[in-house]
């Protein structure tokens, strides 16, 4: 399974948040989200809502749903703010998961392969 991370915090950390089984690919901004996505093809995105970038979360979501309509990558929103997630899930996300909790996620993921 292929996961695609926009975070410029997890990306100084991403050995931590390796996973057996699943193909992990860090990104510190997410300006280039449509590209990277469309390019890599992932099977979920993990999108932070504040990055050093241009684009929020909440708008590179939004552009995400634009460009590759549901039914393509899953997209999870990584917030370790409460309302962050929630205004990203209203962008589009299908889900949301505390930013604590991502490793976690990974490990269930990896699970379902």
């Amino acid at each position: 399974m292929k996961v695609i991370v926009f975070d410029d915090v997890l990306v100084r950390r991403a050995r931590e948040y390796e996973v057996p089984s699943l193909e992990l690919k860090f990104f510190a901004h997410a300006d280039d989200a449509v590209d990277v996505v469309g390019r890599e093809r992932p099977d979920v995105v993990l999108m932070d809502y504040a990055m050093d970038s241009h684009a929020s979360g909440e708008d590179a979501i939004r552009a995400l749903r634009a460009a590759f309509p549901r039914g393509g990558a899953k997209i999870v929103a990584i917030s370790s703010d409460e309302r962050s997630n929630e205004r990203m899930l209203a962008a589009g996300a299908d889900d949301a998961v505390q930013k604590t909790h991502v490793k976690g996620y990974l490990s269930r993921l990896s699970k379902l392969k």
